[in-house]
């Protein structure tokens, strides 16, 4: 009697093809721990993505964008 295994390969998270076209506002912390232990950073918006692409090549997130203008309001 043989055993046999089987291994599937990993599939990573950090497909740039996905995402909704913008670029999000998170916390600085958030944005360490998903660089350090991996997994996605969960925007301001709530979006949640894997810190993968160039913030530069997207434009901002309306929903980001207003919450830190509201928050700099606010003092």
């Amino acid at each position: 009697m043989s055993s046999k295994t089987e291994i599937a390969p990993e599939v990573a998270d950090s497909d740039t093809s996905e995402g909704d076209g913008y670029s999000h506002y998170a916390r600085h912390e958030e944005i360490l721990r998903a660089n350090i232990e991996g997994g996605l950073v969960t925007a301001l918006c709530g979006f949640r993505f894997p810190p993968v692409r160039d913030p530069q090549r997207f434009p901002v997130c309306p929903k980001c964008k207003e919450l830190v203008d509201l928050a700099n309001e606010l003092g």
